[in-house]
């Protein structure tokens, strides 16, 4: 059975309405969940910053909890020395075995010492005990902690880490005392590794990578996943404040924190496991995130399933409404167009038909018999040039008509841009200026390139560009012409110094014989014809314009027309 026309209806109708439910609903799910994915990502985003911040406060805690830990360390060992000096059975010139009791003394308290000589005002070593038993004579005179030493106030030093005599890394902790008068130095020499295994049996040390470093960022004591003793760091914190984050100072640019210590000019460094930072990042966004997205995710599919429905019942009523109307509307449309350009051609055309009308009937009655004129052909010759000009003028108006209806075939070649304005000014645009108190300012760029288009159009819109800024000025101000060159496109700008324009006037100006000249003084066609023709260059025309300010349109066009 053949369909019948009500059931292609029917169908058309059922296939219209699938279509409109379906892009509904892909809008609403962009609609809904867009914003829904942007929140999870935000939070995602905020809740990561979160828990960076809070790993980077936990690492500065631990850093100065080290820090104040070693400091104690170490103002400790230099208590452990100045009892030793300052004891009264201390003996200045000691006797055998007496440096042996001493480091014995020290070692009960600490096993990071390593050895201990006592030396005399000159740095030199007077007693020594310890395993590296070719230092019991050395001179310590020219060393640089032995000078501060002595020229400082402070009664000890504290050493960086150094290899000297003995070629191994370790550092010295040196006291002093005027005994008579002579002086006294005690100087005993501590294992970094020892006291690096201190710093690292603190609390939450198994979370972190700890380091030593000077101010010059050298290691003093670090651990082996970071670099080695003595070697340049990728640390340089800041002096101030004592403590706090930073990054690290190599192209990886890592945080880190770190808190100065008091006891020697070191700073401690502590960096996150990457073990502990990734796992903390996992299980805190697995849990809450998932189940958050699960929820908006079921909820928003229930309210667009329901939404949808509803807008493409709305949407139906208000397409049936719009075909009813739509006819009428084109129409009345149409017949608005066609008035207002009737209106203008019939404006235009009657002046040049009157000059025709009034010429022709003049040499109609002067060639009349019973006038007995006698007129000649070369008295006739005037009034035959001004049905020539009348009858191209009329000729000229109906084709910017059609040459702004139609696409005009553009003949393009390369160009200077500056030639072609410096050719309208002194030839196409020389008449309106004569006579007039215009001024042509002329702002030109630098070396422009060859612009690739139609001379011929491209001089008519800056004619009536020009002709229009004339017009307005009332033959007295400034017309500035102002190129400006980019890497792909030219700006050609024509300014005036005339009355402006208000913004109802500027919606106006490219519509066919909309001017605000009056009557008998212009077609309306020039702004409209311009804007045609730029952009079938593939341009642009923009206008500046206020009431009493003056107005400025920019030509913009490329170097080159796209194909």
């Amino acid at each position: 059975m053949a369909d019948t026309p009500q059931s292609h209806e029917d169908r058309d109708d059922l296939k219209h309405y699938r279509e409109v439910f379906q892009q509904t609903i892909v809008k609403l799910i962009v609609m809904y969940f867009v914003p829904l994915v942007l929140l999870a990502l935000f939070s995602l985003l905020q809740y990561s910053r979160m828990l960076l911040e809070s790993e980077r406060l936990h690492m500065s805690a631990i850093a100065e909890h080290q820090a104040n830990t070693l400091d104690l360390f170490m103002m400790e060992r230099v208590v452990n020395l100045s009892n030793k000096i300052d004891d009264p059975s201390f003996q200045p010139n000691p006797s055998a075995g007496y440096v042996e009791s001493i480091l014995s003394g020290l070692r009960q308290t600490s096993n990071a010492f390593s050895d201990v000589s006592i030396l005399d005002g000159s740095g030199q070593s007077i007693a020594y005990d310890g395993p590296y038993m070719f230092l019991q004579n050395r001179n310590y005179g020219q060393e640089e902690w032995f000078k501060r030493l002595l020229v400082e106030d402070n009664p000890c030093v504290i050493t960086d880490v150094y290899l000297g005599f003995r070629d191994r890394p370790h550092f010295t902790i040196a006291v002093k005392r005027e005994i008579g008068d002579s002086l006294r130095v005690l100087r005993a020499a501590l294992t970094p590794g020892e006291i690096y295994d201190y710093v690292t049996r603190q609390e939450g040390s198994e979370e972190v990578r700890t380091a030593l470093i000077n101010p010059q960022g050298v290691f003093q004591l670090t651990s082996p996943s970071l670099g080695q003793p003595l070697q340049a760091s990728p640390f340089q914190p800041p002096s101030d404040p004592g403590h706090g984050i930073a990054k690290t100072r190599d192209g990886k640019k890592k945080w880190y924190a770190y808190a100065w210590m008091t006891s020697t000019d070191w700073a401690l460094i502590v960096q996150a496991t990457d073990k502990r930072l990734s796992h903390n990042v996992f299980m805190g966004l697995h849990g809450g995130m998932t189940a958050m997205f699960v929820f908006f995710f079921g909820m928003g599919l229930i309210v667009i399933w329901i939404r949808a429905r509803s807008l493409v019942r709305r949407q139906l009523q208000v397409e049936k409404t719009e075909k009813e109307l739509s006819v009428q509307l084109v129409q009345a449309s149409k017949l608005a167009s066609v008035g207002e350009l009737a209106a203008g051609i019939a404006h235009e055309i009657n002046n040049p038909l009157a000059i025709i009308a009034e010429e022709s009937g003049l040499m109609k009655d002067l060639m009349d018999p019973q006038w007995n004129e006698g007129i000649t052909l070369e008295e006739l010759a005037p009034h035959l040039n001004n049905i020539h000009d009348a009858t191209f003028r009329a000729r000229d108006i109906t084709r910017k008509l059609l040459g702004f209806v139609r696409k005009q075939e553009v003949r393009v070649d390369e160009y200077d841009v500056h030639e072609i304005i410096e050719e309208v000014i002194n030839n196409l645009l020389s008449s309106e200026l004569n006579g007039s108190n215009v001024e042509i300012v002329r702002e030109y760029c630098d070396n422009p390139k060859p612009l690739y288009t139609d001379k011929n159009q491209l001089e008519q819109v800056l004619l009536n560009l020009m002709k229009n800024a004339v017009d307005a000025m009332d033959g007295r101000g400034a017309l500035t012409v102002t190129t400006t060159c980019y890497n792909k496109l030219v700006l050609i700008a024509v300014k005036d110094t005339g009355c402006g324009m208000t913004s109802e006037q500027m919606e106006k100006i490219f519509m066919p014989f909309h001017t605000t000249k009056a009557p008998g003084k212009g077609t309306g066609l020039g702004l409209s014809v311009s804007h045609s023709i730029v952009k079938n260059m593939h341009g642009e025309i923009y206008v500046e314009s206020a009431p009493g300010a003056g107005s400025t349109f920019i030509v913009e066009l490329p170097y080159r027309m796209m194909d």
